[in-house]
C-alpha cells in the first residue's frame, strides 16, 4: 500500500499544481490513516543565516518525545554546512524540493523543502523506504563530520485535528527564533515580548492566532497567518481586523502587512484584506468553470448561486439544484492550446460583499506587502489583486537565498479548490480512505470584454523588491526597518517592469482628462518616476479598464437598459403608481 501510495503522490508532484492534492480522509478510519500521525524527522533542523550559509541546529524533541541528538550536532550548530553527502548543502535541498514538492517555483520548492527535508509526515512526503534508510553524511566547515539517518515517529491520533492550532504556534516562533518554550506556551508573555522589543503602544491579535497587527516605529503593521479561521475564532478574526482598521485610521503611517505560508482560504477574507489595502482595487472575481461531470454537479449544488452574469450583474443561477444549467454552462467557452481544447463556462463573476474599511486609505507606495514563497490560495489572491492594480509595493522574502529575483513570484496561485469528499460522500476513494482536492474554478485577470484564456496561475507575476533573508532569520524589527528604506526609497525611484504602479498625484487628474479618472506618474524606463501623468484609478462605481485605458461604469451599480426597455417600463410603472398614490392622499 506504501509504495503504491509513494506513486500516486509522485505523479502528483510532477503536475505542479498546487490545489491538486491526494491524501487520506482523517473522518474515515481505514489502516491508510497510519500515513498521516507517522513522521520522518532527522535530529536537527536547518538554519540559514544572513551570511548565506546553512547551519544545523539540535532538534532537543520531536512530537513531545526526547531526540538522541549526535554529539557532533550539538558540538557544530554555530559552524557552517560544507556538504551533505559530498555536494553543496544547497543543492541538496534543491534537488529534494524539486523531487518531492509539487510547486512550479524554485524559491517555493526551496522554502518547502528545507523544512520537511528535516521533518514530513508521511502521508505529504512518503520517502521511500530505501531513502529513509540511507545515511546522511555532513561535514562542516571545521573539518568534523556525522551520518545520521531518518527515524520515524508515531504523532498521537489527537494531532490531526490540532494541526492548525500547531502550524498557528510554529509561524509564530518563526518570526522570533529565539522565543522561549515557555514563552510560546503564553500568549500573554508573547506578547509582552513583542511590545518590550518594538515599543508598542497598540497591539490587537485574534484568538486563533490568525491575525495580528500594531502600530509603533511611526509604521502600521499587519501580519495575516491564515484566510480560513474555524467557525469558533470567526467573530474573535473579524473584529480584530475592524480594530486594524480602526488602528491605521489612528494617523497617517505607512502600511507593513506580512504574509506567511498561507494555504487554504475562505475567499470573504482574502477580498476583504484587499479592499482594506487599496479601496478603488475591483477585487470581483471573474472566474470560469472547467466543464465535466464534477462540475456540473458542483454549480447544481452551489456554485451556481453565488457567480453572476458580469453584463448584468444578476445572479447565474435562481434556484438551487435546478434541473438544467443556464446557457453560461450548456453553451461554454472553447479555448484552444494548440491541438487541444479547453472546455469552460462563459465568464462569470463572484462579487465580494462589502465590509468595513478605511477611512484614510493609503497610496500604494505608502503599501509594503512581504510575501514569502508559499504565498498561494488566499495569500495569492490578495497578492496577485494587489499587482494586477498597483496598489501595493510587493516584496519577497525567504526562498533560495541564491535564487534569481525573476523567479520569485508574488504569488503561486488563486484559483478555486474544492475537495471532492466535500460533494461526493460516496465516492470510491472516500469508500478507501482517501481525499483528493482538485482545482474548479479559473480564475482571470479584469479584462472587461471578458475574453480572457489563460489563468492567472499560469501568469509569472514578479515581486518588485526581495530582501535578502531567509524566512527563519526574520525579525520584527528588521522588517520595519527594510519597510522605512523601501517606503523612502520610492519617494524618488521605482520599478520600471512594473507600469502598474503609479506615484500617485492629483495634479495629473487634470492632464490625463478622463472623465472619474485619478491619475499618477508612470515609472520611467530608468527606475525613477517620470513626469508622465497615467491613468490610476477611478471613482467608486466605476471599474478601471487599463486595457482600454478608461473608466467604465460598474453594471452592478449603473445597471444596463435592457434592449426590450423591460426594466425601464418596470421603473416608469412604479413611478406612475407613487404619484397615484401622492394625488390620492
Amino acid at each position: 500500500m506504501y509504495d503504491f501510495y509513494s506513486q500516486i503522490k509522485n505523479f502528483i508532484v510532477s503536475i505542479r499544481d498546487s490545489h491538486l492534492s491526494f491524501g487520506m480522509d482523517y473522518t474515515v478510519y481505514k489502516p491508510n490513516l497510519i500515513l498521516k500521525v507517522l513522521g520522518s524527522f532527522l535530529p536537527f533542523s536547518i538554519y540559514i543565516n544572513d551570511d548565506k550559509k546553512m547551519y544545523l541546529l539540535q532538534r532537543s524533541t520531536t512530537g513531545g518525545i526526547s531526540v538522541d541528538v549526535p554529539q557532533e550536532v550539538i558540538n557544530n550548530e554555530n559552524v557552517a554546512v560544507k556538504t551533505i553527502n559530498g555536494e553543496d548543502p544547497f543543492d541538496i535541498i534543491r534537488k529534494f524540493g524539486k523531487k518531492y514538492i509539487g510547486f512550479n517555483s524554485p524559491h517555493a520548492q526551496f522554502e518547502k523543502a528545507c523544512s520537511t527535508f528535516v521533518f514530513a509526515i508521511l502521508e505529504e512526503i512518503p520517502l521511500t523506504k530505501e531513502y529513509l534508510n540511507t545515511p546522511i553524511t555532513i561535514i562542516w566547515e571545521n573539518g568534523e563530520s556525522v551520518s545520521v539517518t531518518y527515524s520515524i515517529l508515531k504523532l498521537p491520533l489527537s494531532s490531526i485535528t490540532m494541526k492548525r492550532p500547531l502550524q498557528m504556534k510554529q509561524l509564530k516562533q518563526r518570526f522570533e527564533p529565539r522565543i522561549t518554550l515557555e514563552e510560546i506556551k503564553s500568549e500573554n508573555e508573547m506578547i509582552k515580548r513583542m511590545k518590550r522589543e518594538e515599543g508598542i503602544n497598540q497591539y490587537y491579535a485574534s484568538k486563533d492566532d490568525s491575525v495580528y497587527c500594531s502600530s509603533s516605529s511611526n509604521i502600521n503593521k499587519l501580519e495575516i497567518f491564515s484566510f480560513n479561521p474555524e467557525s469558533s475564532y470567526i467573530k474573535s478574526y473579524e473584529e480584530t481586523i475592524s480594530k486594524c482598521i480602526d488602528l491605521f485610521d489612528s494617523n497617517d503611517y505607512p502600511i507593513q502587512v506580512v504574509f506567511s505560508t498561507n494555504e487554504e482560504e475562505n475567499v470573504i477574507y482574502s477580498q476583504w484584506i484587499e479592499k482594506i489595502l487599496s479601496a478603488y482595487d475591483d477585487v470581483d472575481m471573474i472566474v470560469s468553470g472547467r466543464i465535466s461531470n464534477f462540475t456540473e454537479s458542483v454549480m447544481k449544488r452551489e456554485y451556481g448561486n453565488i457567480l453572476d452574469d458580469p453584463h448584468i450583474c444578476r445572479v447565474r443561477e435562481s434556484y438551487v439544484s435546478p434541473e438544467v444549467l443556464g446557457e453560461w454552462y450548456t453553451n461554454p467557452n472553447i479555448i484552444k492550446y494548440d491541438d487541444v481544447e479547453h472546455k469552460v463556462s462563459q465568464p462569470s463573476v463572484m462579487k465580494w460583499e462589502p465590509m468595513k474599511l478605511m477611512r484614510k486609505p493609503r497610496k500604494p507606495t505608502e503599501i509594503v506587502v512581504y510575501t514569502d514563497p508559499l504565498c498561494y490560495s488566499g495569500c495569492s489572491t490578495i497578492t496577485k489583486g494587489l499587482k494586477e492594480w498597483g496598489s501595493a509595493i510587493i516584496v519577497g522574502y525567504g526562498g533560495d537565498i541564491y535564487g534569481e529575483d525573476k523567479e520569485f513570484e508574488v504569488g503561486l496561485t488563486s484559483s478555486n479548490a474544492i475537495n471532492v469528499n466535500d460533494i461526493d460522500e460516496d465516492n470510491i476513494l472516500k469508500q478507501y480512505g482517501y481525499s483528493l482536492k482538485i482545482s474548479l474554478l479559473e480564475r482571470y485577470k479584469h479584462n472587461y470584454n471578458y475574453n480572457e484564456n489563460i489563468p492567472i496561475e499560469f501568469l509569472t507575476d514578479v515581486v518588485d523588491e526581495r530582501i535578502r533573508v531567509s524566512s527563519s532569520t526574520y525579525y520584527r524589527e528588521r522588517i520595519t526597518e527594510e519597510t522605512k528604506k523601501i517606503v523612502e526609497k520610492y519617494k524618488t525611484k521605482c520599478n520600471q517592469k512594473n507600469k502598474r504602479l503609479v506615484k500617485r498625484d492629483s495634479r495629473c487628474d487634470k492632464e490625463i482628462n478622463i472623465q472619474h479618472g485619478h491619475g499618477g506618474y508612470e515609472c520611467g524606463d530608468n527606475g525613477e518616476w517620470s513626469t508622465k501623468c497615467v491613468l490610476a484609478y477611478c471613482d467608486s462605481g466605476y471599474k478601471f479598464d487599463y486595457i482600454n485605458n478608461k473608466c467604465i461604469e460598474d453594471v452592478c451599480v449603473y445597471p444596463p437598459n435592457p434592449s426590450n426597455g423591460a426594466q425601464r417600463m418596470t421603473i416608469n410603472i412604479f413611478l406612475i403608481i407613487i404619484g397615484i398614490i401622492t394625488l390620492i392622499l
